[in-house]
């Protein structure tokens, strides 16, 4: 009779752990594994499971994040020691630093990616680059990108190309009636001046404001720049 109470007893211990596992089934949202629900049980994960949380995880350690922007806690109208050396913090709104960004990217063999979201209507754009490079501060950081590819309305970075980096104490841009950097109201990679201001003020609309070009000024509420080393040869334009 006792065996039978041990016996009844692992059944339902089994049973338990099993619907626990299925309660806390987790997915991989920003970088982190996370679970679906409050978990009151031990947690287990499937053999399927387990090998998409490494490849997951395998696959977020190949990029590099360099800029992120989510709201509007940190200030990105900086001058040009702070964007040399980086500011803000890795988890939330951070600019990596125009020296990291140089040491890390020049040799090339590098691709970009540029993930936002639009304020209006929630759209997930991507800009994808299989090019991409930051030059030493002797040429003020000068940006090689090509190679466009996404579901962006357009390509609206590769303007950008061949152009030094400016902030707002550091005109390099070639517009002659001012700077742009304190037009757009952040450091970029500024012609005369863009199409792009993935630097610009979180909370201001137009020019000023955090945007991405279509013919108008595309509002953002996320953006996320980061890059990685390309498989195969060099390749570059």
């Amino acid at each position: 009779m006792l065996l039978n109470i041990w016996i009844l007893l692992i059944f339902v211990l089994v049973i338990y752990a099993r619907s626990s596992a299925q309660v806390c089934m987790r997915r991989y949202v920003n970088g982190k594994w996370i679970s679906e629900s409050d978990c009151q049980g031990p947690e287990m994960m499937s053999d399927i499971m387990q090998e998409l949380q490494l490849i997951a995880e395998e696959e977020e350690k190949k990029w590099t994040v360099f800029q992120r922007r989510m709201n509007a806690d940190v200030d990105f109208n900086r001058g040009w020691d702070d964007y040399v050396k980086g500011f803000g913090k890795r988890e939330g709104n951070f600019w990596l630093g125009l020296d990291k960004l140089h040491e890390m990217t020049k040799e090339g063999n590098m691709e970009l990616e540029i993930n936002m979201v639009t304020k209006d209507t929630g759209t997930h754009w991507v800009a994808k680059y299989s090019n991409f490079r930051i030059g030493p501060s002797s040429d003020k950081y000068k940006l090689a990108v090509s190679g466009y590819s996404g579901n962006a309305s357009r390509d609206s970075f590769s303007h950008q190309n061949n152009r030094q980096f400016s902030t707002k104490d550091a005109d390099h841009d070639s517009w002659s009636e001012g700077n742009c950097a304190i037009h757009y109201q952040g450091g970029w990679w500024f012609v005369a001046c863009a199409e792009s201001n993935l630097n610009g003020n979180f909370r201001t609309t137009g020019g000023a404001g955090l945007w991405w070009g279509d013919g108008s000024y595309r509002l953002l509420r996320y953006v996320e720049m980061k890059f990685r080393r390309r498989l195969g040869n060099d390749g570059w334009t």
